[in-house]
């Protein structure tokens, strides 16, 4: 759900549908809905338009039949799986920053430009 650097920015297009649950879903159900295989089975067979440019009618996903919870089941929900998500987006953070070290560090090392020991240095001067 937070998968951009706060320097980034976001674009859409008219080519896509925005889910979004209304109260009380929480805004991973939306998330969770999306990745359903049966969802997107039937996303799919709805599909209208020609070879290429296909999509799905928002009014097609009206008849896709969901059991609604209750306030407190949904609730329950929410508070189970935000902290998932939130867990999620951190380790995206964390894998995208050793991503980075590595690209920076590794040719250097490869060049023999820098040893392990200055690579620890350089790290640690960067406060990482």
């Amino acid at each position: 759900m937070d998968f951009l650097l706060p320097s980034q920015v976001g674009w859409g297009s008219t080519e896509f549908i925005v889910l979004r649950p209304k109260r009380p879903l929480p805004p991973e159900f939306g998330y969770c809905l999306a990745r359903d295989p049966d969802f997107r089975e039937f996303a799919i067979q709805s599909m209208t338009g020609t070879s290429g440019r296909q999509r799905v009618q928002p009014e097609a996903l009206a008849h896709y039949l969901l059991v609604t919870p209750t306030e407190g089941v949904a609730k329950a929900f929410g508070e189970l799986v935000e902290p998932l998500f939130r867990k999620a987006g951190q380790s995206a953070r964390e894998s995208r920053t050793l991503a980075a070290l590595r690209d920076t560090l590794l040719p250097k090392l490869i060049r023999g430009e820098i040893r392990v020991k200055d690579a620890e240095r350089f790290l640690k001067e960067r406060g990482l």
